[in-house]
């Protein structure tokens, strides 16, 4: 029985592991986001990108937190690892909050201001009742918009495709409803030219289904203590009342139940989970936090000018092009002078290099040898003048102790007082 139990258990945990697996591969074809706060910043932003970063879990690198001494290449150079796809930074000046939207590594960067916000811990707390279990947080998002990539204005289709591309791509037929647990919705108002942004948990309700039988088939099961029998509980006059709201037809759907495994109608409710913010577009630019800008809202320039600005971005490309290779042939010059500069010496010497170097690599080799030396003439010493042969923890090398703490050496006794020990020794050996 216990081999039939641990075969059982062992099985058990290879399937868990096979399925985190999937859950993993899954996500890493995902878009991922990497949500900073760059510069001087409140608390209440701060905290706002906090909030945003848990609307945008699981696909967040939440550990990666940026400090004053990082710059944007630290994080560009580490996207490939953790397969990050757009970066969300949160900033802060004297007349007011951004939003800056990048495409890692090149761009596009879209900067928003944040005209209003409301932060999600305000959100739950007007609900009575908040539908924030951990398992809706295990599957991303999916994304509603009425914004569309290919049409309207160019600073509205580059926003429409930044916004598509920081969600999973989602198709009907492959798609389960079990993954589908969040929703995040950008709305665009064309007569404040403003986007609305929401976050919102999605949950099915059982239609034509009275409350009695709605509690049955929920999670927790109700006190029947007070009923004799289950019929009572089913026609009660007090539970059969319908309080809700009429829900609109369009919005029903055939969703199988997973304990009784039959398809039932009910209809999809969405209970708001927050942050709140009204956004508005303030610049687009060609590449990440630089480039070519391509929409200002408070700033609108003739084509000429706009050429002009290309012919400067082109100048500047080439300089720094320049520059960095000047900086390289420098380089090589330097290391070319003190190669000849040390030829110079070592002619004026009359040594080689070839010899310099046989020196330096006999040199450690050539001290050794001489510690040894040292310590046979102090044992042929010794010899003489005491006429015996050394204690052979007398004369031995120094060992080399690692570490702070080192051994205390033993002090070498003078030669009278080893003479002395002697004479004791043979008096002894004499008495006995």
């Amino acid at each position: 029985m216990t081999k039939k139990k641990s075969r059982k258990q062992n099985n058990r945990l290879l399937q868990r592991r096979k399925d985190k697996a999937k859950v993993v591969n899954e996500n890493n074809k995902e878009p991922h986001c990497l949500v900073l706060t760059r510069g001087s910043v409140s608390t209440d932003l701060q905290r706002l990108s906090h909030d945003f970063q848990w609307m945008m879990e699981p696909n967040v690198p939440a550990k990666l937190k940026g400090t004053r001494k990082n710059v944007i290449k630290d994080f560009v150079a580490v996207s490939a690892q953790l397969n990050l796809t757009h970066l969300v930074a949160f900033t802060q000046t004297s007349l007011g909050m951004y939003l800056k939207l990048c495409r890692i590594p090149r761009g596009p960067t879209v900067t928003f201001k944040i005209m209003n916000y409301v932060r999600a811990k305000d959100v739950l707390s007007s609900l009575k009742k908040q539908f924030t279990h951990g398992d809706r947080f295990l599957f991303s998002p999916c994304i509603m918009t009425n914004i569309q990539p290919n049409e309207g204005e160019l600073h509205l289709q580059v926003t429409g495709r930044m916004f598509l591309d920081m969600f999973p791509n989602i198709a009907p037929d492959t798609a389960s409803p079990d993954k589908i647990r969040r929703c995040c919705l950008f709305h665009y108002d064309e007569e404040k030219d403003q986007f609305d942004l929401r976050h919102y948990a999605i949950r099915t309700v059982p239609v034509e289904v009275s409350k009695s039988v709605k509690k049955l088939m929920g999670r927790k099961v109700p006190n029947l203590s007070k009923f004799k029998d289950v019929s009572e509980f089913m026609t009660k006059a007090g539970m059969l009342s319908d309080s809700e709201v009429e829900d609109d037809p369009n919005a029903r759907v055939t969703v199988p139940d997973k304990k009784s495994k039959v398809s039932l109608k009910s209809s999809v409710r969405l209970s708001e989970l927050g942050p709140r913010m009204t956004l508005q577009i303030y610049k687009v630019e060609s590449g990440l936090l630089e480039g070519q800008v391509l929409y200002h809202s408070h700033v609108i320039k003739t084509a000429e000018e706009k050429l002009e600005l290309e012919e400067n971005l082109r100048r500047k490309k080439k300089l720094k092009e320049k520059r960095k290779k000047q900086q390289e042939q420098n380089v090589e010059e330097k290391k070319k002078k003190k190669e000849d500069h040390k030829k110079k010496c070592l002619a004026g010497m009359g040594i080689t290099k070839n010899e310099v170097d046989e020196e330096n690599g006999h040199s450690k080799a050539d001290d050794a040898d001489a510690d040894d030396e040292d310590e046979d003439d102090d044992a042929d010493y010794f010899r003489k003048e005491v006429g015996e042969e050394p204690d052979p923890d007398y004369f031995t090398k120094k060992r080399k102790h690692s570490g702070k703490s080192d051994v205390p050496r033993k002090k070498i006794k003078n030669f009278k007082e080893i003479k002395k020990s002697q004479k004791e020794r043979k008096r002894k050996q004499n008495s006995e």
